[in-house]
């Protein structure tokens, strides 16, 4: 991990989730989410070797790949957190996230991949304003999302999208909600600003190409799944067809995250009219109408 400068008063570390920092005077930072369980500490050694100190952090969302070194951070520098209301419920309370992904009471292993600190002293984004950015809702990924603008126009657009590699490598990739993940594609494509920095991927200076390719991997995705479905088809076998097409081996997170994933995808086109259901011995199974 190092850090890299993006603008004047704006840098980043890159790495499995990318992590924004913003210099809030000449010793004191911000920084705009903290990575996975165990990140907290190399960005605090990063933050140390430049003699800065940790202000407070930004959270685009609470997913635990985004605020895993949160709590680390925030009781070594007596700190607050902010994330918006909708995403501060799934930050307190720590099997929220593992449970809206299971469908259910989720088992250990679950509970253990996506535990979350708990309430450890977030803040809402709505009643707080920084004179140095500016943000904007972009849900669709989780239910309260937002994109971060500092003041040299970067955007820290969290994982409103998938980077160039990773869409590449796995475009399978989490959705809570499909239609608004596609408007909030749409609202990205005419952000304006100098750098644009998704969580997981590199950095862009032109957004709009990266967001038409990740707009058309989730209409493709939706016609995998519309063809899948050609005759009636039990969710089990959607899935696997899923994964047999894009080659990923079935495992419990995946399971989670894409199944999941998959139900968003079966609501968004049985929404728009383009597949229905019935239940056939007592299996609900869904199928591509004919048009």
């Amino acid at each position: 991990m190092e850090i890299k400068q993006a603008g004047a008063k704006t840098y980043y570390i890159e790495g499995n989730t990318n992590v924004g920092i913003y210099k809030t005077d000449e010793e004191k930072v911000c920084l705009i989410d903290t990575g996975s369980e165990g990140d907290g500490e190399k960005i605090d050694k990063l933050l140390c070797e430049r003699g800065w100190k940790l202000e407070y952090i930004l959270n685009t969302h609470t997913h635990i790949d985004h605020i895993g070194g949160n709590k680390y951070l925030m009781d070594k520098y007596d700190v607050p957190a902010y994330c918006t209301d909708y995403d501060m419920t799934f930050a307190h309370y720590s099997e929220l996230e593992a449970a809206y992904m299971n469908g259910g009471y989720p088992p250990e292993k679950l509970r253990k991949i996506f535990r979350h600190p708990g309430m450890i002293g977030f803040k809402t984004l709505e009643e707080n304003t920084f004179d140095w950015c500016s943000w904007t809702y972009l849900p669709g990924h989780s239910f309260g999302m937002v994109g971060i603008k500092t003041d040299d126009g970067v955007w820290f657009l969290g994982d409103a999208y998938l980077g160039r590699r990773l869409l590449d490598r796995n475009p399978f990739g989490f959705i809570y909600n499909v239609e608004a993940y596609l408007e909030t594609l749409d609202k990205v494509k005419n952000l304006e600003g100098n750098l644009f920095i998704p969580s997981h991927g590199e950095i862009e200076e032109d957004i709009s190409e990266i967001a038409e390719m990740n707009k058309a991997n989730v209409l493709g995705i939706a016609d995998r799944i519309l063809d899948i479905c050609s005759d009636y088809t039990g969710f089990d076998h959607i899935l696997k067809g899923m994964y047999e097409q894009l080659r990923i081996r079935a495992r419990a997170a995946n399971q989670a995250l894409l199944g999941s994933t998959t139900k968003s995808y079966l609501t968004y086109l049985q929404d728009s009219g383009k597949i229905e259901y019935k239940f056939i011995d007592n299996i609900m199974k869904w199928k591509t109408k004919d048009f």
